[in-house]
């Protein structure tokens, strides 16, 4: 605190220093954006592995659609009351055009086992697209080095 003079009087004058506050935000914000990739949606399923695959990163999956595909086939989605019991498509069509008519900004994505039978990750992905009217991408994993 300093002092100062106001029209002949001495009195106190607080100021607050916002610096502290500042970096504590930013050391917030870096370890929020580090964390914020790692982040895994859907069941937990073993997705085939690419060279060139990018990770998908969102600050909460909210704003994702994610159908897994395990390798019996059974469809899981991340927004169910369950997401790790096995839902029927028409379960997932009613549960996901809810979900995109509320938000249809929404990414749309498909997270198969990589021993699952190709025809229901197909299945799944033409599933989203009829809802979402838009691309939907595939989840992968990066290669181990």
């Amino acid at each position: 605190m300093r002092r100062s003079r106001k029209k002949g009087g001495k009195g106190l004058q607080a100021e607050m220093n916002i610096v502290p506050y500042v970096d504590v935000m930013f050391v917030l914000l870096t370890i929020f954006m580090v964390t914020a990739t790692t982040i895994s949606v859907g069941i937990d399923v073993d997705p085939p592995k690419m060279e060139s695959s990018t990770a998908i990163a969102a600050e909460n999956d909210d704003v994702m659609l994610v159908i897994s595909v395990n390798s019996d086939g059974e469809f899981f989605f991340n927004h169910a009351e369950d997401p790790n019991s096995p839902l029927s498509e028409q379960k997932i069509i009613d549960l996901a055009t809810q979900m995109f008519s509320e938000n249809p900004k929404i990414q749309a994505l498909v997270k198969g086992d990589k021993l699952a039978p190709y025809g229901k990750v197909i299945d799944a992905m033409s599933l989203l697209q009829s809802i979402t009217q838009q691309n939907v991408q595939l989840m992968t994993a990066p290669m181990d080095e």
